[in-house]
């Protein structure tokens, strides 16, 4: 479990005058328990037996959102994917089309990028997320 997660979300949760409730601290913890991407049908099944319904998930992570420590990301599929940002650096992600295989990799001058552009543009950037896609090396091999 991460204790700091935990705290975060019950503090977010408090001062937005939510409840803390049992089913909310199991989505938090599980979230922080699972890999650095995953769907929320993955989140629903570690929990079921814990959490009453798959609505219960899906909100607590859009609370999750809202309070910075989980970010929903697309790797050009129909459903979202979810990954915890609590002590993550920033970091790109590059998928691969033919297996879906996820890399991530960070470069200070990627965020640099983007933060100038959007100084060009006048744009108030929140977050930069840079994602590429192509084939990864075992699905270029075996393409050739």
């Amino acid at each position: 479990m991460n204790k700091r997660a935990v705290d975060l979300f019950e503090g977010f949760l408090r001062q937005r005058g939510l409840h803390v409730t049992r089913p909310r601290r199991a989505v938090v913890e599980a979230v922080f328990a699972l890999p650095a991407h995953f769907e929320a049908a993955d989140l629903w099944a570690a929990l079921r037996g814990a959490v009453s319904s798959a609505a219960t998930v899906y909100r607590t992570l859009d609370l999750l959102e809202e309070a910075g420590l989980v970010r929903r990301v697309s790797f050009g599929e129909a459903h979202a994917h979810y990954e915890h940002l609590l002590g993550r650096e920033e970091h790109g992600h590059l998928v691969c089309h033919a297996c879906g295989r996820i890399v991530e990799f960070s470069d200070p001058a990627l965020k640099k990028v983007v933060t100038q552009a959007a100084e060009r543009h006048g744009f108030e950037l929140a977050e930069a997320v840079v994602q590429g896609y192509g084939l990864c090396p075992t699905c270029r091999a075996a393409k050739l």
